[in-house]
C-alpha cells in the first residue's frame, strides 16, 4: 500500500465513473424538465399578454371611434350655430354702428369738432395685401374721428384698435394732414375696458336708455 503511486491512489474506479455519469444524467434531465416548465410558463405568459393586448387594442379602437363621433358631432353643432347665429351677430353689429353714427356726429359737434362729413357704413381700404376697416368715420377739412364699434368691448379690443390706428394714414391716404382722434363705442364694456380706453386717450361712447350715447372725453386725448 505504501508503494502505491499518487495516480493509482486518485484514479476513480469504474463504479465511481458510473455513479458520476448517472448523477450527471439526472442533473441534465432535471435541468431539461425545468427548462420545459419555464418554456411552458413563458408560452402561457405570452399568450395571456397577447390576449390582453388584443383587448386593449379593441377598447382603444372603440374609445377613438366614440371620440371621433363626438368631435364630428361637436363640429357639426358649431357649424350649425355659426350658420344660425353668425348672420344675426353681424346684423346686430351693423345696427349698433347705425345707432352710433348719428349720435357720434351730434356729440362731437358739441365737443367743438365741426364735422361736416360722415361715411355711410364702415370704411374698408386695402394696400397690397394689407386691409383695414374702420366702423365709423367722421371728418371735416382738418380733423377726423375714427370710431371702433363693438357690441361688447374688452381691453384687448382697445389695444388692437390703437395698433390699427398707428397704420391708419398709411392705408387711408385721404386723411394725411388731418388730426385723427380715436374713439370706441360699445353696448357693453367688460372688465373696466371703458376706463382703460379713457386712460389710453380714447373718447368713450356708452349707450343710454333712450338709444343715444353719452361721451366721456379723455383728459389727454390721443391724436394720429
Amino acid at each position: 500500500m505504501e508503494n502505491m503511486t499518487f495516480q493509482q491512489q486518485v484514479q476513480p474506479t469504474w463504479e465511481d465513473l458510473k455513479n458520476m455519469i448517472l448523477a450527471t444524467s439526472e442533473q441534465v434531465k432535471e435541468t431539461s424538465e425545468q427548462m420545459k416548465e419555464t418554456d411552458r410558463k413563458l408560452e402561457k405568459l405570452f399568450k395571456e399578454t397577447g390576449e390582453q393586448m388584443k383587448e386593449t387594442d379593441r377598447v382603444l379602437k372603440k374609445l377613438f371611434k366614440e371620440t371621433d363621433e363626438r368631435i364630428n358631432c361637436t363640429s357639426k353643432q358649431i357649424e350649425d350655430a355659426n350658420k344660425r347665429y353668425g348672420g344675426f351677430t353681424n346684423e346686430f353689429g351693423k345696427i349698433v354702428e347705425d345707432l352710433c353714427r348719428p349720435a357720434a356726429l351730434k356729440i362731437f359737434r358739441k365737443e367743438g369738432i365741426d364735422i361736416d362729413h360722415t361715411y355711410e357704413g364702415s370704411r374698408r381700404e386695402r394696400v397690397g395685401e394689407e386691409e383695414m376697416e374702420v366702423d365709423v368715420l367722421l371728418c371735416n377739412k382738418t380733423e377726423a374721428v375714427a370710431v371702433e364699434v363693438k357690441t361688447t368691448c374688452y381691453k384687448k379690443d382697445v389695444d388692437y384698435f390703437l395698433r390699427k390706428m398707428k397704420r391708419f394714414k398709411e392705408i387711408f391716404h385721404e386723411f394725411e394732414g388731418k388730426d385723427v382722434y380715436p374713439a370706441v363705442a360699445a353696448m357693453r364694456f367688460a372688465n373696466g375696458s371703458d376706463k382703460y380706453a379713457w386712460r389710453k386717450g380714447l373718447y368713450v361712447l356708452s349707450p343710454l336708455s333712450d338709444g343715444m350715447f353719452s361721451l366721456e372725453k379723455p383728459s389727454k386725448r390721443e391724436v394720429f
